[in-house]
């Protein structure tokens, strides 16, 4: 049984069970965005640096997991480092803890086909100009 049968066999969800939700996301949409940013280099570079530390934090294990390092899709002054793999295993605790130093938060969440997403957040990316 996956996720979605587990949540949905026993009930009936309609559009407007989510409509508090929906109205919140269109609130957020419409506001303001500084009209011009330049890029923050200093945490262009902790974010790359993340990144290459996870590498070599994996590389020991083997490990087929994904790595995508990114600017966020809904926020552009969010970066983040996705590492995403069936498991994640990481021996090498020091690159681990030098992965995380820079990052302002670290999350770890089940995905779908059992897989499993780490994300390391980057806030200040980018710095509004004026």
């Amino acid at each position: 049984m996956d996720f979605d049968e587990m949540i949905f066999d026993d009930a009936e969800f309609f559009d407007e069970d989510f409509a508090e939700i929906d109205a919140l996301i269109e609130q957020l949409e419409t506001l303001q965005r500084p009209e011009a940013s330049i890029l923050n280099m200093q945490r262009v570079q902790q974010m790359r640096f993340s990144c290459a530390a996870i590498k070599r934090a994996l590389r020991e294990t083997n490990s087929d997991a994904s790595i995508d390092c990114r600017q966020h899709e809904f926020e552009s002054s969010l970066g983040v480092v996705d590492i995403e793999s069936v498991d994640i295993m990481i021996r090498d605790t020091e690159w681990f803890a030098r992965a995380a130093e820079f990052a302002n938060n670290t999350e770890i969440y089940p995905l779908k086909e059992n897989k499993v997403r780490l994300t390391f957040g980057f806030h200040g990316l980018t710095m509004p100009i004026g």
